[in-house]
């Protein structure tokens, strides 16, 4: 998304896809990776796969987490604050056990305990890394890339964490996303469209702080090429007559409505016979 032209900045942080399985099963897989390096020349090592590097960094840096807050972002605890109030309904902590080791829980709001994350929801586990990474790891200047932001939200959040994802650039940060949500992308084209409007004629409307312009966003889709056997790469523009996007996510749901209205077309054919 945002400001990604050019070279990256000096730290770039990766939320890979699955975030819900890593926060969930972080301390399993650690300790299998202790296991396969420990273990060499003493006993046979365990058939352990190896992780990716950027797997590896995502739990590096989970582990790294203390439980002081150090926002690292001009307001990151505001901006992390907000999003756990508008989409988690909850906020995010890390606590350390005697061991020195990390655990993350979830507070809903209004409650007066706290949760494992791993018996949170799935938007809980996927966001909390959003979270942790803005208070504790994320400076201006970073780049933070995440891969399918919109799993396991309801449309409704994924067009909220889209608006929270935007605020993120406007307060210095380079954010890089992977997405297949159509709402994401119509989240993003608004923004990009109320650019056009004064900040006086942007009163009152959802997002009004987070304009975005055509030169702090850019959008590329990768399109199947049967013939090549791999993909075409072309960027999309925000197009004001057809409306948001044109990303060809309208085309599947035309294609679902066509179908339910056939079928609706032959049960009335059957019941006229």
């Amino acid at each position: 998304m945002a400001n990604s032209a050019g070279p990256l900045s000096r730290f770039a942080y990766y939320l890979p896809a699955d975030r819900t399985g890593v926060m969930h099963a972080h301390r399993t897989v650690i300790g299998a990776a202790i296991d396969r390096v420990s273990s060499a020349g003493i006993v046979d090592a365990p058939n352990v796969p190896t992780l990716s590097g950027v797997m590896g960094d995502f739990l590096r840096e989970l582990i790294e987490i203390g439980d002081e807050k150090h926002p690292t972002v001009d307001d990151g605890d505001a901006l992390a604050s907000a999003l756990e109030q508008d989409v988690l309904g909850g906020g995010v902590a890390v606590e350390r056990t005697e061991a020195n080791y990390p655990t993350f829980v979830y507070r809903p709001t209004g409650l007066d305990r706290e949760f494992p994350i791993m018996t949170s929801s799935s938007m809980v586990s996927e966001l909390a890394p959003v979270v942790l990474y803005l208070r504790h790891h994320v400076k201006r200047g970073d780049t933070l890339i995440i891969e399918e932001p919109e799993s396991h939200l309801h449309p409704a959040m994924q067009a909220e964490f889209a608006l929270h994802l935007v605020r993120l650039v406007h307060a210095g940060i380079r954010v890089i996303i992977t997405t297949h949500s159509e709402w994401v992308l119509d989240q993003i084209a608004n923004l990009v469209r109320l650019a056009k409007l004064s900040e006086e004629e942007r009163r009152g409307l959802r997002g009004s702080d987070a304009a975005l312009s055509d030169d702090d966003v850019g959008i590329w889709l990768f399109e199947q090429n049967a013939r090549r056997r791999g993909s075409v790469v072309r960027e999309l523009k925000v197009n004001p007559e057809e409306g948001g996007l044109l990303s060809g996510y309208d085309e599947v749901a035309d294609q679902m409505y066509n179908t339910w209205a056939e079928i609706g077309n032959r049960i009335a054919d059957r019941g006229a016979e």
